[in-house]
């Protein structure tokens, strides 16, 4: 291993990524477990905590793991014959596998051998995990395809020339462009964005250009020519390639009805090949089988050589009465028709794997028909499904061989081409007629739209309705729709009469987990509760648990229908405020209560960018060159904003801005000025214009200016590349360094960045630029934010990057001049696939924990070493567990060349010894964080204050963690097998029967009675040879407790007779008889008191009793 302690930096997308480029090198070889170009060992790091160990292989971890179950001097080969595997037991499995492939533990491998192996035969084979993966993955992979529902954008109206009803649009490959045409023969070239490049008015010799009705038309892209439909009974074919002028070359008059629906189709292997298809009002199908269509669809006349150039290039009629004439001239084209249909045809199309032309109709019968051509006939052979519901529309699919169609009775119906008895699939759901079907063929998936402007998606392998799209299509009467998928632009065009509206689909990452439906805007950590709090632009905040990443509560609708761009806790972190492009503030509780309103933008509409909540005031800024501020108290619900006594000292709109206790703000400008406050004066102290858009004007560049060609040019730039580098997005003051971070003041302590990527570090005291670089080369722009110890600069960019820098030792000390060195990058990773709006940091179990909010509708968490956590909201729960021990980082001393060369062979040991071989990750190891919270707080509290109750001791064995395997109810449990049973004592009586018990007794002849008399107390007592020993039976405490409780009956029973007899003698001699003895009993105390003090003598007694007697005596 190298000594040096340099590593150039850069990117690697989607992982992370350590490197470092002045500090020393034990700081990278301590750090390197976290890093994914360290040593095998990398992979025990916690980065993927959240996922079983069958997740986490790759199929190169698959190949390599199949080398463990061939037997041992075998070669390696693609695949393993069965007989041949090896048969791997726990210890076998767990130690080979963990060897080979270091992605998890022993004890993890040990895990996934007993989900394996559930029959319990002691063994697995190759065929047995591979098995187990695909069970194991195959519900998730399919959750992920029920799953996929397309995210559109927002809808788009496309302004338009036409003037009347759209009637189709088709996309242009050759070109790349699309076409519409609309009813009054009006047609309209695109491109790709949707820009009008040409439009044509078509016209015909039959009609006036008002009369003039097209109903459809079709492409003919490998004759580059279009066919249009009219109702004046004719197809007119126009050239495409003319640049000037749209000219016609062929029209097919003289058709039996009008046509309605037109398809072409191309045969790819010979392009002489071609079929015109057409279905008219007659309910007829017709086709044109062009077999020379390359180099002409029709025969034209032959003219003689006289005649003029412009008559060469006349248009060519063609009627169609002569082209079904078996001697036709036109001897490249043939004519085939059938006539089954009982009304209007309203859709045509040649299937060419079924060789056959399917077309629908809206009358009664026969509404599906194939036709097929018949070599000996112009006439097709027919075959008609059985299906009495008019179908407005159909869609074919060749893959999967299915035809999709929609009927006047609301309903989809799947067919087999070869069944036609009845549908394989009905989707049920629209409460409308289905007048438009298309198929996504990249997906699978099938989109219907019906007359109340409702589109469903639907997956056609589960026949489930995906997504159901509403309330957002132009409201009014019954319109005529159009709708035209684009798979090519993942586009979906839909047409109301003559508006034209599109749906463009976004980008979709496979596996890719959303946070929110729209993009992120904010994402804080909330210290006292432990949870993450974010917001998107659809005016949702959620709140989130850090500890497992699922979501806690939501609030929808903040602002109503407006986005909300800014949110920021108060000093207590039980109540947050959000600002919106609406121009309000509000106040909200956890519980989704709002209980204020500010009015920042004094009831207009204005974007708030941030809020910055002071001890006595509240500020807001955001496109303005005003700070707003709220000095009163939060006593009303609606409160008004007052003047900033600074007034106005920015000349462009303020961006961005930082506070730092106790009285210092900072606000920056969308020209690059940097203005520092004094909030309690609320004055203007100094200003920081070494980059700002009017000071660079007055002055020439130098060499320590910036360097414009360095980067290059961003498309996001709509000014010069030289006056968007001075855009401020992002301020964050170093309040380790505020008031002086050194004895002379001099260091760096704000950093801002912003456009084309660029941070700037300055000294607020002697209002100087320190340092500036390019922290993203190929970025339009940058945020950034610190750790809590301003350790760390983190930085994110425009397009999902972020990069974490090493600033504790930058710039701590003056400079004399501009430094364009960066500091030490710590590490960098890519995984948003958008602008990142946010950075937020906390610590959770002595770790650094970095929270990144994006455009691409997610919030991601990492540590400060790159390692995944994961995205809030993902299905499986993460863990954060405690990070390693890390020695602090050495400082940066100046050392000779041999003490840096025997300290850095020192430190090279020392990566080798703890991150490759002392690091242990410990798969079992919780955290619990009830303590910590307030709830968990008040209740500990309040458990304090009650009596202490003995709890009874904890079951050996029993885990008091819940696995993330576990699965049911009964998953925390351990099933391990019986102990062995101990020996039972037996009682005396068992042992030595004879020493109580005698023998049966027998009658005068001797024999032993089967039958015995039961014997008397004293005959049983003297067949009794000895007592029974109780003790030898009953346990010690039982015994106790017994005599514990006969003497405590004994004693009450004493009790009891003294009060009787008290009570029995206080009665008077003329009572009823028996009424002492009542008295006796149910006397109450104060009886027995009282009577206890009128005891009589014993003359007196004596003469009672013998009254009594005498009572008793008579009858």
């Amino acid at each position: 291993m190298s000594s040096s302690a340099t590593v150039q930096s850069s990117e690697i997308a989607g992982g992370a990524m350590n490197v470092n480029m002045d500090r020393p090198a034990i700081a990278v070889a301590e750090r390197s477990p976290g890093s994914i170009n360290s040593s095998s060992n990398t992979s025990k790091m916690p980065a993927m905590l959240g996922e079983k160990l069958e997740v986490r292989l790759n199929e190169n971890d698959l190949k390599i793991l199949m080398s463990a179950f061939q037997p041992e001097g075998s070669e390696m080969q693609t695949g393993i014959v069965l007989d041949k595997s090896l048969n791997l037991d726990r210890d076998n499995f767990a130690e080979r596998l963990s060897k080979l492939v270091s992605k998890g533990t022993i004890d993890e491998y040990a895990e996934m051998f007993d989900r394996i192996d559930i029959t319990k035969e002691g063994k697995v084979t190759w065929d047995k995990f591979v098995q187990f993966l695909l069970y194991e993955l195959l519900e998730k992979d399919e959750k992920v395809k029920t799953t996929q529902v397309p995210q559109w954008k927002e809808l788009k109206t496309i302004q338009t020339p036409h003037k009347d009803t759209i009637q189709k649009i088709q996309f242009l490959k050759s070109t790349n462009r699309y076409l519409s045409v609309s009813r009054e023969g009006c047609i309209s070239f695109w491109d790709t964005h949707m820009k009008l490049q040409r439009e044509l008015k078509l016209t015909t010799e039959s009609v006036k250009p008002r009369d003039i009705w097209v109903t459809d038309f079709v492409l003919l892209p490998h004759l580059n020519k279009i066919a249009v439909a009219f109702t004046s009974k004719e197809i007119a074919f126009y050239d495409l390639s003319a640049k000037v002028d749209f000219s016609c070359q062929y029209k097919l008059k003289g058709l039996h009805s009008t046509p309605l629906c037109l398809d072409f189709y191309g045969n790819p292997d010979d392009l002489n090949e071609a079929i015109l298809v057409y279905g008219d009002v007659g309910g007829q199908v017709s086709a044109l089988c062009f077999s020379s269509a390359q180099i002409a669809l029709f025969d034209r006349p032959q003219r003689d050589a006289s005649e003029s150039k412009q008559q060469n290039n006349a248009t060519v009629n063609v009627y169609l009465k002569e082209l079904a004439k078996d001697t036709s001239k036109h001897k490249n084209c043939r004519f085939v028709h059938h006539v089954g249909h009982k009304g209007w045809v309203r859709q045509v199309k040649y299937a060419e794997h079924l060789e056959c032309f399917i077309s629908c109709s809206t009358g009664k019968e026969k509404t599906i028909i194939l036709g097929f051509i018949e070599k000996a006939s112009n006439v097709m052979r027919t075959t008609s499904f059985r299906f009495s519901h008019g179908v407005h529309c159909f869609d074919y699919h060749q893959q999967l061989n299915l035809i999709a169609t929609g009927s006047v009775n609301n309903l989809v119906c799947l067919w087999n081409p070869y069944v036609i008895s009845k549908p394989v699939g009905i989707l049920t759901g629209h409460m409308a007629s289905v007048i438009q079907v298309t198929l996504n063929l990249n997906r699978q998936q099938l989109m219907t739209f019906s007359v109340d402007k409702v589109l469903r998606i639907w997956d056609i392998q589960q026949q489930l309705c995906l997504q159901r799209i509403a309330n957002i299509f132009p409201k009014g009467p019954e319109v005529q729709t159009i709708l035209y998928f684009d798979d090519i632009k993942n586009r979906l065009f839909v047409t109301f009469n003559y508006q034209l509206t599109m749906l463009e689909m976004k980008i979709e990452i496979r596996d890719r987990v959303m946070s929110h439906e729209r993009p992120v805007t904010n994402a804080l950590y909330n210290s006292l509760y432990n949870q993450v709090v974010s917001a998107s632009q659809d005016g949702t905040v959620t709140v989130w648990m850090i500890d497992s990443g699922q979501k806690v509560k939501q609030f929808a609708k903040c602002h109503g229908d407006f986005e909300i761009n800014a949110l920021v806790f108060d000093s207590t972190e039980t109540r947050f405020f959000t600002g919106s492009s609406d121009g309000t503030i509000k106040v909200w509780d956890f519980n989704g209560h709002c209980h204020h309103q500010l009015m920042a933008g004094r009831g207009g509409a204005i974007d708030i960018s941030q809020i910055l909540v002071l001890r006595r005031s509240i500020l807001a800024i955001g496109w303005d060159k005003y700070i707003t501020v709220f000095r009163s108290g939060l006593t009303q619900y609606h409160i008004q904003p007052v003047d900033w006594k600074g007034g106005q000292q920015h000349q462009d709109d303020i961006q961005a801005a930082a506070y730092s206790s106790p009285t210092t703000l900072a606000t920056g400008s969308y020209d690059g000025e940097i203005v520092i406050w004094n909030t309690q004066s609320e004055n203007a102290t100094r200003k920081l214009q070494a980059r700002s858009r009017q000071k660079w004007s007055k002055r020439p560049n130098t060499g320590g200016e910036i360097d414009v060609v360095s980067r290059p040019t961003t498309t996001e730039s709509q000014t010069s590349e030289l006056e968007f580098s001075f855009v401020i997005s992002s301020l964050t003051f170093l309040k380790t360094r505020m008031n002086g971070g050194n004895s002379s003041g001099d260091c760096a302590d704000l950093v801002s960045s912003g456009g084309g990527g660029w941070v700037r570090f300055w000294n607020t005291n002697q209002t100087t630029l320190m340092s500036e670089f390019i922290a993203h080369p190929h970025a339009g722009n940058a945020i950034n934010a610190t750790d809590v110890d301003d350790q760390y600069l983190i930085t994110g960019d425009s397009d999902g990057g972020v990069k974490v820098w090493y600033i504790k030792n930058y710039l701590s000390t003056g400079t004399d001049h501009v430094k364009s060195e960066p500091p030490p990058l710590h590490a960098a990773w890519h995984r948003h696939g958008d602008a990142i709006n946010c950075i937020d940091t906390c610590v959770r179990n002595n770790r650094l924990l970095v929270i990144t909010a994006s455009s691409d509708c997610s919030v991601s968490m990492s540590d400060i070493d790159g390692n995944h956590i994961g995205e809030f909201g993902q299905d499986n729960h993460w863990r954060i567990d405690t990070a390693p021990e890390i020695k602090d980082i050495v400082e940066d001393v100046e050392e000779t060349d041999e003490v840096k060369e025997s300290h850095e062979e020192e430190e090279v040991i020392i990566f080798h010894e703890e991150s490759a071989e002392d690091f242990v990750y410990d798969p079992s190891y919780r955290v619990s964080t009830w303590d910590s919270t307030v709830l968990g707080m008040a209740y500990k509290e309040s458990r304090l204050e009650k009596r202490e109750r003995k709890q009874p001791g904890t079951i050996p064995g029993y885990k008091n963690h819940i696995e993330e395997s576990a699965v049911g109810p009964y998953g925390i449990l351990d099933y391990n097998e019986l102990g062995q049973m101990p020996s039972m004592k037996k009682p005396d009586f068992m042992l030595h029967p004879h020493k109580y018990f005698g023998e049966k007794p027998s009658d005068k002849s001797g024999k032993k009675k089967d039958v015995v008399d039961l014997p008397l107390v004293n005959e049983s007592r003297a067949m009794l040879k000895a007592a029974f020993d109780e003790k030898t039976l009953f346990p010690k405490d039982l015994l106790d407790f017994e005599a514990q409780v006969r003497n405590d009956n004994t004693q009450r029973l004493k009790i009891l007779e003294k009060k009787g007899r008290g009570v029995e003698f206080g009665h008077h001699p003329n009572n009823s008889i028996g009424g002492s003895k009542m008295g006796s009993r149910i006397g109450s105390s104060m009886q027995d008191r009282r009577t206890a003090k009128r005891i009589p003598s014993t003359t007196t007694l004596s003469t009672i009793v013998s009254a009594k007697a005498s009572l008793h005596s008579k009858p």
